[in-house]
């Protein structure tokens, strides 16, 4: 009974610090733009399977093109694009 004492608070605590780890940190997004500064997609437009960089416009503005980014920080432009950008509404 006294090892039982001791092992139970030890197992808790083992456990807390085990499952602070266990998140989704690398949980693949849908996709960044550079819209003012960054701006998260609602929807993943890049799933075509390729290497070609993934590129969307927007429905009120069909002029302007924006990269699509893996994430915030807008360094790893994000594949699977195709040849025209995709057009997302608003």
């Amino acid at each position: 009974m006294k090892n039982f004492k001791f092992l139970m608070p030890v197992m808790a605590f083992v456990m807390a610090v085990g499952l602070a780890f266990a998140n989704k940190a690398n949980v693949q997004s849908n996709g960044w733009i550079d819209k003012n500064g960054p701006h998260q997609l609602n929807n993943d437009p890049c799933n075509s399977g390729t290497q070609d960089p993934c590129e969307v416009k927007f429905e009120n503005d069909l002029n302007t093109v924006y990269q699509v980014f893996t994430g915030p920080d807008l360094e790893t432009p994000k594949l699977g694009g195709s040849t025209e950008p995709y057009i997302i509404s608003n």
